[in-house]
């Protein structure tokens, strides 16, 4: 039958070559802002059309390695046969998110801190968590183009919340108070090194006016907690109001 004739294998062999092409293609630009490495980017290049098969087919245990590698070839020919370019990009995308932020290292760049954020950040708790990944020092190198500092007042906001969720969550006063205090330090922490990113006028510039009043309540609350209570978490008073003078000159 004509099904069977030459040019119609190589016609199929070809629409394989050009599917796997597309995805791989589609997978490079997707992660040439996200991997901190070349090796990473290489990984993630070489596995763009995998996913998880079983290679005994359905006669499972029962075709020796003949069996498995024929029934392998076959599970791949189907899974580009009947997967369109978008659904197993989707399928990947899915993947990427059901990492948890826990699993995130420290970003190296602005367009990596952007990609983690974008995909891993949903909820004001993964904005914490998240931010608790990265020393403040590392705010002024990762920011180091300016204007690259898109999600300020997204920042503020997520730790406006959580520190109001803290203060109202049910839990014994002790761990209450430790669980608000070490919210209060990264807070700290997080604003002054942000402070010192390059642009950050540009960036308080554009936030909202109730982003800035949040940014303003927050300092304020935390000075009237006194130096004493700031040094036991470690900072100091001149820390926030270094915040303050900051968020009101631009």
């Amino acid at each position: 039958m004509w099904a069977d004739a030459p040019q119609v294998s190589e016609w199929k062999e070809n629409v394989k070559v050009e599917k796997r092409k597309e995805i791989t293609n589609e997978v490079k630009c997707k992660k040439i802002t996200e991997c901190s490495s070349y090796e990473e980017f290489k990984d993630h290049v070489a596995a763009a059309f995998l996913k998880p098969i079983d290679l005994y087919g359905k006669n499972k245990g029962g075709g020796g390695e003949a069996t498995s590698a024929s029934a392998h070839d076959k599970n791949v020919s189907s899974l580009l046969e009947k997967e369109t370019t978008a659904d197993v990009c989707a399928k990947l995308a899915k993947e990427l998110e059901s990492f948890r932020v826990s699993e995130v290292k420290c970003p190296t760049n602005s367009n990596q801190f952007d990609s983690d954020w974008r995909r891993l950040c949903k909820t004001d708790a993964d904005k914490v968590s998240y931010l608790r990944k990265i020393p403040p020092k590392k705010y002024k190198s990762i920011f180091r183009v300016e204007g690259s500092l898109s999600v300020l007042g997204e920042i503020i906001d997520a730790f406006g919340s959580e520190r109001k969720k803290s203060l109202t969550a049910p839990a014994k006063e002790q761990k209450l108070d430790d669980s608000v205090a070490e919210l209060d330090g990264l807070i700290v922490a997080t604003l002054k090194g942000l402070m010192r990113v390059k642009g950050i006028g540009m960036a308080i510039a554009f936030l909202e006016e109730s982003e800035v009043e949040m940014a303003k309540t927050l300092c304020k609350q935390l000075v009237e907690l006194g130096q004493e209570r700031a040094s036991i978490i470690g900072y100091t008073l001149e820390d926030v109001d270094h915040i303050l003078e900051k968020l009101s000159e631009e």
